[in-house]
């Protein structure tokens, strides 16, 4: 009789954690997903005045690293099908002494985009800093509305600072490299939304 007591305490105990840990999973979900939108992708012009492309860390020799390859190369590819006028690179130094920006310029002069349809952002460290120093760079430059590019997974973070900064904008997903496994895939997917989520409660950007 004393065992059946205890297996059904123990059984309740078990619901109710599963339950709790099911309800706080769900509450965070719902809160994420109120907090950072479904990023906007239904272009609203046949014609944007650039891309906003946003900054992504380069080789330590310098070259341009498979993402980054991928983000400059949709750029490009609107640039030559007529949906923007001109390319906009951010991103300063991060992780390495190269300026990201400045590597992605010259990587899409090298596919043959004109240098002086190319303007760039040298300073800023985070999609929060590509977008809030972008706005003003846009501003002085006489851009009044742009298409971002990034990939996939990094679409609704920069989604909501383009948002936060009241960029005129469409959101525009680059291309995986080559190279991606699904689990490296997924690993972005969730560090990249988990690191934004932690960012928001402790007050950050």
């Amino acid at each position: 009789m004393r065992k059946r007591r205890y297996q059904r305490s123990g059984a309740f105990f078990r619901g109710m954690v599963v339950g709790g840990l099911s309800g706080s999973i769900l509450f965070h979900v719902l809160t994420f997903r109120t907090v950072f939108e479904r990023p906007s992708k239904q272009w609203k012009r046949a014609e944007y005045d650039c891309a906003l492309v946003c900054g992504c860390p380069a080789n330590l020799n310098g070259s341009p690293s498979a993402v980054m390859r991928t983000r400059v190369e949709r750029a490009v590819r609107l640039w030559r099908e007529g949906r923007v006028k001109k390319l906009f690179f951010t991103g300063g130094r991060v992780k390495n002494l190269h300026i990201e920006s400045e590597i992605m310029k010259d990587y899409a002069v090298s596919l043959g985009v004109p240098k002086e349809l190319i303007v760039t952002e040298t300073e800023s460290v985070s999609t929060y800093h590509n977008m809030k120093k972008s706005k003003k760079v846009m501003e002085a430059q006489g851009l009044h509305n742009c298409a971002v590019v990034t990939n996939g997974w990094h679409l609704r973070k920069a989604n909501h600072y383009a948002k936060k900064f009241g960029l005129d904008y469409v959101m525009c997903a680059a291309d995986e490299p080559d190279n991606a496994g699904l689990i490296k895939m997924f690993w972005r997917y969730i560090s990249i939304n988990l690191h934004m989520y932690l960012n928001f409660y402790r007050g950050l950007y």
